[in-house]
């Protein structure tokens, strides 16, 4: 069955061909037409989430996971800016989601009907396209434009960069009936795939230029999972010249890459920074985490600063952005692969610094006592063997960037706009997309912000969540500025005497807590033989964990000197 209305057949029609297979419904009624011809669609699987800002990062979820677009569909009036936070977080981490928010009729619009605001464009700044269909298409040419729009709509979201679109749907009533699937197709306008790619020439020079460099550093910035660059980023990594330098977000884990950028940049004197610096910075991916390699990066000279985009956009994180290549970044480490080998110290002077650090830190760690420190040490290593880590914001991304990378497991965060607002949310919408197990790390401010991410029927049995309670925004006590003000605790941190046990008992997932390391260690292999969602939540409420962190970070840099 169907919508009765031929503008929703034709964008049910359009948007399944290009390959929509799930969608994400709230409740509503504006949008029933819709709602409806999706839910009795064969192919599509729809996801009902009642909150709409939920729904948006549930989706985001979904498609960080699937690699694919995914939809999105609400009634009219404010539910549609609730959209606003995962779009703004699809847009920068290029991920097509597909958001098709139904509305009013034109002419009601702020004329005191119910329900209705100002929607066409309402995410204009963050979506790759924005649509208004229109609402009576018994003319030919009204049909062929709205199917014509869709069509534009969804060939943006997947274009060879992806990212978000809004489709703004006015629709009159009634709005439930529905009859057969019609016989006759909507017109599907299909764009051969394009890639980027560097001419022969482009490559010659380029070799000629990259052997001209003692020092090559590679920055990694957030890219999603991608086996063939894991692949190209380890053939060059242990080359005499280069230095590549990776975050969690990038999921390049193989090779000798650094792994644990803030954490080496802690420990160099002033005089080592010249020795550190690259000639060459190349990067690629969108946002880099570290906030010491920016610092270091946007006071050192360099001699070039190229950034790999295949869709040619400027990023000048360090302010001394030369060039940027056209090109996937796979494509460029092969041809750096086959340039002629520098004879330098580069690489073994960062690797061997990491190697000796890494022997270190896992020393501070067990010694530092109960602390968030302690948790992530013994956390980490434990997670399930080829599965999904979801990071939360803040803090909690920072600590993991303080520890190895496991190459058998996949990182995920909402780096994008770096927001506390959807990260369970997002989690659990990959759990719905995988087997996998889906591990989510989350602070107590992250969790409590985004508990109407657990609130629906969907089946995410293997979505496991460590939620650390440390009382508070910890974060506020390890960056510069709030930790120096009177109004630390009031105005900065938020702190609170709130724990997740009733919440869990609400929402009918298991509860664990531990208080000490041993309970920790007991905790954590009860999370993961439990089959259902549980969760773990650890206190370190009563524990100056950021003087912990503080004092590692000191202690690493005598050590490092013996």
């Amino acid at each position: 069955m169907i919508s009765d209305k031929p503008v929703i057949q034709d964008l049910i029609g359009i948007v399944s061909a290009h390959g929509i297979q799930h969608v994400v419904i709230s409740p509503g009624s504006r949008h029933a037409p819709v709602s409806l011809s999706f839910y009795h669609h064969p192919e599509i699987s729809c996801h009902i989430i009642p909150d709409e800002r939920a729904a948006g990062y549930f989706a985001l979820g979904l498609a960080q996971e699937l690699q694919q677009a995914v939809g999105i569909v609400c009634t009219s009036g404010t539910a549609a800016a609730n959209y606003g936070p995962a779009m703004a977080e699809a847009h920068y981490q290029d991920l097509p989601l597909v958001f098709m928010s139904t509305d009013r009729p034109e002419e009601w619009v702020d004329q005191g009907d119910g329900q209705t605001i100002r929607q066409q464009g309402l995410l204009d700044l963050h979506a790759r396209k924005s649509i208004q269909l229109r609402q009576d298409d018994d003319h030919a040419d009204v049909k062929w434009h709205n199917q014509r729009m869709i069509n534009e709509a969804m060939l943006t979201a997947l274009g060879r960069v992806r990212g978000p679109v809004h489709i703004n749907i006015p629709l009159r009533e009634p709005l439930y009936e529905l009859v057969e699937f019609p016989d006759s197709q909507p017109n599907v306008i299909q764009r051969k795939p394009s890639e980027a790619h560097l001419t022969e020439s482009q490559k010659i020079q380029l070799k000629e230029q990259l052997a001209g460099f003692q020092k090559i550093m590679i920055i990694t910035g957030h890219h999603l999972p991608n086996p063939d660059l894991t692949k190209a980023v380890a053939a060059i990594a242990n080359r005499e010249n280069v230095v590549v330098l990776t975050e969690t977000t990038s999921n390049c884990t193989q090779g000798e890459v650094i792994s644990c950028i803030d954490r080496l940049l802690m420990t160099l004197e002033n005089g080592e920074h010249d020795g550190f610096a690259p000639d060459l910075l190349v990067t690629f991916g969108s946002q880099i985490i570290s906030k010491k390699i920016k610092a270091f990066l946007r006071q050192t000279p360099l001699k070039g600063h190229w950034h790999i985009d295949e869709d040619g956009r400027i990023m000048d994180t360090f302010k001394q952005l030369s060039e940027v290549l056209s090109c996937g970044p796979s494509e460029f480490f092969r041809v750096l692969a086959s340039a002629e080998s520098v004879t330098s110290d580069y690489h073994a002077k960062w690797y061997d610094r990491h190697v000796k650090l890494e022997a270190i830190q896992q020393s501070i760690a067990e010694e530092s006592g109960w602390s968030d420190l302690q948790v992530f040490k013994d956390v980490l290593p434990a997670l399930p063997q080829d599965s999904i880590l979801q990071m939360g914001n803040s803090s909690v991304v920072r600590y993991i960037q303080l520890f190895e990378q496991r190459s058998d497991i996949l990182y995920y965060g909402n780096r994008g706009t770096s927001g506390i607002d959807g990260c369970t949310s997002t989690a659990a919408g990959m759990a719905v997309a995988t087997d996998k197990v889906v591990t989510l790390i989350s602070g107590d401010i992250s969790f409590l912000y985004d508990v109407n991410g657990l609130w629906h029927q969907q089946d995410i049995s293997n979505l496991k969540i460590v939620l650390i309670n440390n009382g508070g925004g910890n974060i506020f006590r390890i960056i510069d500025g709030p930790s120096s003000t009177a109004a630390l605790e009031e105005v900065f941190e938020t702190r609170h005497a709130q724990d997740a046990s009733h919440l869990a008992k609400h929402f009918g997932i298991e509860y664990i807590s531990a208080s000490d390391r041993t309970e920790l260690k007991q905790g954590i292999e009860s999370l993961y033989a439990s089959e259902q969602c549980a969760i773990l939540e650890v206190f370190t409420r009563d524990v100056a964990s950021d003087e912990v962190l503080k004092q590692a970070f000191r202690t690493s840099k005598k050590r490092i000197k013996i």
